[in-house]
């Protein structure tokens, strides 16, 4: 071997491929979780898909995340598809702590939805969060069926000062409204909600959750068209009245709803749920500060897996 021959063998060594490391077996519970995940993101998969072509059942989400307001968009989807009814749900410690058993017949039949993990560097430099299947159960699925908890009714008063609590827009009450309109009409010009004499108290949280959704949404995107703008503010004030018990039956027409989010991309469906969801939890946030301040702190306050 000449002086130079060892220079090519190391430079050969060193290029040579590292043996892959075996990969670690799962356990059967990663296994699991894995495949729920996969089915989970699936059926959100579908579900947009479906709002895209105009199809879908877009109230009966309304309804449902309505209910579960602390949880995220692709939550309560993900709960409203495999159990639409749904009123109280918890995971199985949840229940056992309760003294609730799940039934027998409903122990392999949970509601899958998708918990926060751990965040994560992209090659790209951000950063990307971790999700984890996680399973919960309603409350129709224990041996505490039949006994839901019952709503708590709000002084009528006490709830339109926790709606317009530190409001984004200014409230201005007006013996009529221009151009013959009903209600409320929040005006962006000069950021103010005006507000018609007489209504009773549930027309008034009708009318004015609307108009203060909208000046919520114009807030963070004062540039969106004003159409785009009002199906979202619909949909937010239709889920404030289911969240605190105002009748929705005669004054919110549902008929298109199923048409909002028709002919357009799965992104822009889930930027729209994204809005309605962060405008819906200010207007909550504010809410809640007004009629729990100094009652209850974690009522403000979202657990990992109601996010």
């Amino acid at each position: 071997m000449n002086d130079f021959d060892d220079i090519l063998e190391q430079s050969a060594e060193q290029e040579a491929p590292a043996q892959e490391k075996p990969q670690r077996k799962l356990e059967w519970w990663q296994i699991k979780e894995q495949k729920q995940r996969k089915e989970a993101y699936a059926t959100l998969d579908r579900i947009f898909h479906e709002f895209s072509e105009g199809k879908g059942d877009v109230q009966g989400y309304l309804d449902t995340h309505g209910r579960f307001d602390r949880y995220s968009a692709r939550n309560a989807l993900l709960i409203h598809e495999k159990c639409p009814n749904a009123k109280q749900i918890g995971n199985y410690k949840y229940w056992e702590s309760q003294g609730v058993d799940i039934l027998k017949t409903e122990k392999n039949n949970p509601i899958i939805i998708l918990e926060p993990g751990n965040t994560y560097r992209r090659k790209d430099g951000t950063t990307g969060q971790n999700y984890y299947a996680k399973e919960v159960y309603d409350i129709s699925q224990t041996s505490a069926q039949g006994q839901e908890q019952p709503k708590v009714a709000l002084d009528e008063r006490l709830l339109l000062k926790a709606l317009i609590h530190k409001s984004p827009a200014a409230i201005h009450v007006v013996e009529q409204l221009p151009d013959g309109r009903r209600g409320a009409l929040y005006q962006p010009e000069q950021n103010t909600i005006f507000v018609e004499k007489g209504m009773d108290a549930a027309d008034i949280f009708r009318c004015v959750s609307q108009e203060l959704a909208k000046a919520q949404l114009m807030t963070v995107n004062p540039e969106q068209a004003p159409a785009e703008c009002g199906n979202k503010a619909f949909c937010v004030s239709y889920m404030l009245c289911k969240k605190y018990g105002i009748d929705t039956r005669e004054s919110y027409d549902c008929s298109k709803l199923g048409g909002i989010f028709a002919g357009k991309e799965i992104d822009t469906i889930k930027a729209d749920l994204g809005d309605m969801e962060n405008a819906m939890d200010a207007i909550n946030s504010r809410m809640a500060k007004a009629l729990y301040q100094g009652k209850d702190k974690s009522k403000n306050n979202r657990t990992d897996h109601e996010r």
